[in-house]
Order: structure tokens, then sequence, then C-alpha cells
């Protein structure tokens, strides 16, 4: 099976390759995703909930779980479901929750 990751509530879908992350899939299919650092693991803006499709997900690394438990920490609380989109992999259908992700010409400023 392909991977393939729904993005909500854009209602986008995307076709990681393999080894690709949803972040470096998401820009390859020319949508802006909310991030200040740019997939180096440090701001936590790229973070995203995971809807459905668990299983078909790669596990977190170690920099991965360090970032999430900083972010929990800073929620006060947990961050089920929460993966960084820079650094999750997946083999197949996944869903997930992430605002903000939208065409990248919609995300730059008019010029008129």
């Amino acid at each position: 099976m392909a991977a393939r990751v729904r993005v909500e509530p854009a209602g986008v879908e995307l076709t990681p390759r393999a080894g690709e992350t949803v972040f470096q899939a998401a820009l390859r299919a020319g949508l802006a995703w909310p991030t200040i650092c740019y997939g180096q693991a440090r701001c936590t803006a790229c973070a995203l909930k995971v809807i459905d499709g668990h299983p078909a997900m790669d596990p977190p690394g170690p920099e991965e779980q360090g970032v999430l438990r900083q972010l929990a920490q800073r929620r006060r609380g947990s961050v089920r479901g929460t993966r960084l989109a820079c650094r999750l992999t997946v083999t197949g259908q996944v869903t997930v929750e992430k605002k903000g992700v939208k065409p990248a010409d919609e995300s730059a400023p008019d010029p008129h």
C-alpha cells in the first residue's frame, strides 16, 4: 500500500515518498505548512495531531521524543497523538489534523 496522508481541515492529500517526512511531502506538493525552523525539530510549529492510521506511522525517534516531552511540559498535559511533521514518516494511510496548511501561493502577500 502506498503512503498517503490526508490533512484536515484543508482536505488535501499527500503522497510521501519512501523515507520522506510529511513536512517534506507537503513542501514538494506546493503547500505552506506552519513552521519556524523549517524541519530542524526545534520550533514545534509543524506539530500535527494524528486522527487515524497510527499503525502506518514509523515510531518517533529519540530527537522527536525529546521535543514532544518538552511540548508536553509547556502545555502542561498530554500530547497523545501529536507528532512533528518534520520527523513523521508513514508507510500507509494516515489522517492528520493541522490548521494553517494551504497552497503556498495563498500564503504569499498579494502584490496588488
